[in-house]
């Protein structure tokens, strides 16, 4: 039997696509390649129906662009036979008057009827420009809307095409768009329905490219081995040992993958460039501040997965945050000079104004690690601080707040060697306010959590007080007193004791933790709540001390009323560091708040608390004095004889002379315990006080004085006038009533016969300035004059 012919060969077709025979030389190798026919036609007809897709998406978008393109012809058109007409009619009634004498009546018609033409024809200019523009913008959006989808497709169809140019291309129409939709803006605001339909059309097309450009970007530097390990660092042992360098892929990447990872960066950039461009045109004319600025998308993106693998080793680490940050500042540290070397030229090209790499790279670190605290470490040690009050807890309340003081001084520290990494270079942050500031700061996380604030500022007034009580009740701190607190414009001293420098250095450690937090309101918000009840608990110590020495004695002993001068020097002292504090910057911002409920100085409430409290009890010094001196000169001034007897030897009354040894001895002592300031107020009330006095007691209080008794009364005032003479150079001059008075005695009875010692200019002649016309009246009546 003969053998089975073969079966002919296929015929070959000449005409065929030759890509068609690549594809299917590729997948028909062999014969036993036949059995995959199937699986190749279902390949085939599943392409088939997506390019069909594509052809039936591309209809209607054809479709809708000719309907755009049909209705603004119709319209152009419309505008310009209107205008073939005016100008037709136009024509006809020059035309009329041709070779004929024309009337006044109609040459005025004509006059009036050319602004309502020239109207018209700038109406029709504009609908022209208005159509011109459609279309241009039309043709642009569709140009865009077939790229982007054309780059869709051809993702689907090959995954690991690099699609760059396309995104380049993309966007060069979309900054064409914007060049548009910009000068519109600025000359045709009334086209706003037409602004409005673009802005729709191309956030759609942006909702597309965005994303597909992250994703290609992603797929970069995942080529590129981004993230690297941190399996290499060894942090347990932070002091010691050398810790492992971490490998960056930004310096080894080089060839044909730095360069699409560069075209991919520009791309992601123009991309941001373009939509800051897009929000400041959108929002021009509100008051948006520094809403507009966004972080660079390309750091985010290198920020993101390197953030994720750190809480991978975060999480092995809740009860030893110091590994936390120190892990967190090693990333930042190692990868900072890549941002300035390779990333920022990148950048700069890009024309992205504003953004430094170096400060983005910090600022998102900075702000991964602050969702960390906020997330996993903080709540931990809230739930400490509540445990450890309960009686079961498995720490001390003193524990849990040693714990949260360490968290905080890591904080602190941490932002402090970030800030030196931005200013290492020699340049500042671009914009130094709140919201700049929070995004280098992991103290931040008070910003979004106030009552963690309250919590922290609890802590540190609870562990300053604590510091203090024992101080505040040593009295050898009372009565050492502090040197070097010299008045601003005196030689001598505040004499403050010892305990006001410890509670004033207590209280600026205090203020100085809360300097690094990230915005002026928490600034001041923390010392409203830490620092300002320090002052009022010390305050409150102040006047217990002086009240206590009150009660005892009623300050009749020198040792009360030096009890209260050491009081009062404090409270001066702290009142004057307290001001001298307010005129520094750091003050200076928190006066336009309202935190402090009257505005001013965030201390003001304070000091004016501290300024009443001195009053209050350098007046209750100086009535004491008043008081004893009232005391022991009542037999003095009851005796009214003695002003109508002339004295054969000194005349210096003896009772008198002893009032005021008291007093001098008084103020004596009070000139050595007080300070300067509060003595000088003492001393000058006191002698207020006798001047008025003596003043009603014998020259207006119905005593007949003759010619001896106003010698007795000049040689009495001589002794009180030197004893003031030890703090002033012209003492008689604090005793106005007095001296004025003894000048009034003094006149012969031809001066005051004539009645006239009411009138103001003769009172002004005799130097008479601080009596009134009726204590004249008395004074005069009450000397006896001898003709």
């Amino acid at each position: 039997m003969e053998a089975a012919a073969p079966p002919p060969p296929l015929p070959l077709l000449p005409d065929s696509n030759p890509g068609v025979r690549c594809f299917l030389d590729g997948r028909f190798r062999s014969a036993a390649d036949l059995a995959t026919a199937a699986d190749v036609e279902a390949e085939i007809r599943g392409r088939c129906a997506e390019l069909e897709a594509l052809v039936s998406d591309l209809s209607v978008c054809i479709y809708e662009a000719a309907a755009a393109y049909s209705s603004c012809r119709e319209a152009a058109g419309l505008a310009l036979r209107g205008v073939r007409d005016g100008l037709g009619a136009l024509k006809a009634s020059i035309s009329t008057g041709v070779g004929e004498e024309v009337e006044v009546g109609t040459e005025k018609m004509q006059f009036e009827q050319l602004p309502a033409l020239a109207s018209e024809v700038a109406r029709v200019e504009m609908v022209r420009e208005y159509a011109e523009t459609a279309l241009k913008l039309d043709s642009l959006v569709g140009d865009v809307e077939d790229a982007v989808s054309f780059s869709v497709t051809r993702k689907l169809k090959s995954v690991g095409d690099n699609s760059e140019k396309t995104h380049h291309v993309v966007i060069g129409y979309l900054r064409n768009i914007e060049d548009i939709l910009a000068s519109v803006t600025m000359t045709r605001p009334q086209w706003a329905c037409l602004l409005s339909a673009v802005d729709h059309r191309v956030d759609r097309s942006l909702a597309i490219l965005r994303p597909q450009a992250i994703v290609d970007h992603r797929a970069l530097l995942s080529s590129l081995g981004w993230p690297p390990s941190l399996a290499g660092s060894k942090f347990s042992s932070i002091d010691s040992g050398k810790q492992a360098e971490i490998v960056n892929p930004l310096f080894s990447m080089t060839g044909d993958l730095k360069s699409k990872y560069s075209e991919s960066f520009l791309s992601l950039c123009h991309l941001q460039e373009l939509q800051k461009r897009r929000k400041a045109r959108q929002l021009k004319g509100h008051n948006v501040g520094n809403q507009l600025r966004q972080p660079l998308w390309v750091i985010e993106e290198l920020v993101n997965p390197i953030s994720t693998a750190a809480q991978h080793h975060f999480s092995k680490w809740t009860d030893k945050p110091e590994f936390v940050f120190a892990l967190s500042y090693k990333i930042l540290r190692d990868f900072v000079d890549s941002m300035d070397e390779i990333l920022q030229p990148l950048v700069d090209k890009a024309k992205l104004i504003g953004y430094s790499c170096r400060e983005e790279w910090i600022s998102g670190m900075v702000i991964a690690l602050s969702s960390y605290l906020a997330k996993e470490i903080f709540p931990k040690q809230i739930e400490l601080l509540q445990e450890s009050s309960s009686s079961d807890a498995g720490c001390t309340p003193y524990q849990a707040r040693v714990s949260w003081l360490s968290l905080v001084d890591l904080m602190i520290s941490f932002d402090k060697r970030t800030q030196d990494l931005i200013s290492g270079t020699g340049l500042l942050l671009t914009v130094k306010d709140d919201d700049n500031w929070q995004r280098i700061s992991v103290l931040s996380v008070f910003c979004d959590r106030p009552d963690w604030l309250e919590v922290w500022a609890e802590i540190e007034k609870q562990e300053t007080l604590d510091k203090l009580k024992s101080a505040m009740e040593s009295e050898k701190n009372w009565s050492t007193r502090n040197e070097g607190t010299m008045l601003e414009y005196g030689s001598d001293d505040y004499k403050s004791p010892v305990i006001s420098a410890a509670v004033q250095q207590s209280l600026s450690l205090l203020i100085d933790r809360a300097r690094p937090i990230p915005s002026i309101a928490l600034r001041a918000e923390f010392i409203r709540m830490s620092a300002s009840p320090i002052i009022s608990e010390f305050l409150g110590y102040l006047l217990r001390r002086c009240q206590e020495a009150e009660g005892l004695t009623a300050l009749a002993d020198d040792n009360a009323l030096l009890k209260v001068s050491q009081s009062i020097n404090a409270a001066r002292y702290f009142e004057s560091t307290l001001t001298e504090w307010c005129e520094d910057v750091f003050y200076l911002e928190m006066e336009n708040l309202s935190v402090n409920g009257e505005g001013g100085c965030i201390f003001q409430l304070e000091i004016n608390h501290l300024k009443e409290f001195r009053v209050e009890w350098v007046s209750k010094i100086t009535t004491v004095i008043l008081r004893a001196f009232d005391s022991r000169s009542r037999d003095y001034l009851k005796n009214k004889r003695q002003w109508q007897e002339k004295s054969e030897g000194p005349a210096v009354s003896r009772a008198f002379i002893e009032s005021l040894d008291y007093m001098q001895g008084q103020l004596s002592k009070l000139e050595g315990g007080l300070n300067a300031l509060d003595f000088v107020t003492v001393w000058r009330s006191v002698a207020s006080g006798v001047d008025q006095l003596l003043f009603s007691s014998i020259l207006t209080g119905g005593t007949k004085i003759s010619n001896g008794g106003v010698e007795r009364l000049q040689g009495d005032l001589s002794v009180l006038f030197a004893v003031f003479s030890a703090w002033c150079l012209r003492p008689e001059g604090f005793f106005p009533r007095l001296s004025e008075g003894l000048r009034l005695l003094k006149l012969d009875d031809q001066q005051v016969r004539d009645g006239v010692f009411t009138d103001k200019n003769w009172l002004r002649e005799h130097g008479i300035r601080h009596l009134t016309a009726a204590d004249t009246e008395k004074v005069i009546k009450n000397g006896v004059y001898e003709a």
